[in-house]
């Protein structure tokens, strides 16, 4: 639970396996956990710069 990974999807979509990190906001502001995400479409684009 250290979200060293957390990022922010920029373009595409992904799936989360686990968040217990992350608060629903930072979610529903696009942000993931690189470790627990998965691409679920063809192109996914993350920053790792925007915290």
């Amino acid at each position: 639970m250290c979200s060293t990974c957390k990022c922010r999807v920029i373009e595409g979509e992904v799936e989360m396996d686990s968040n217990h990190a992350l608060e629903d906001y930072e979610v529903a502001a696009g942000y993931v956990l690189s470790c627990q995400t998965y691409p679920v479409s063809d192109k996914v684009v993350l920053d790792f710069d925007q915290l």
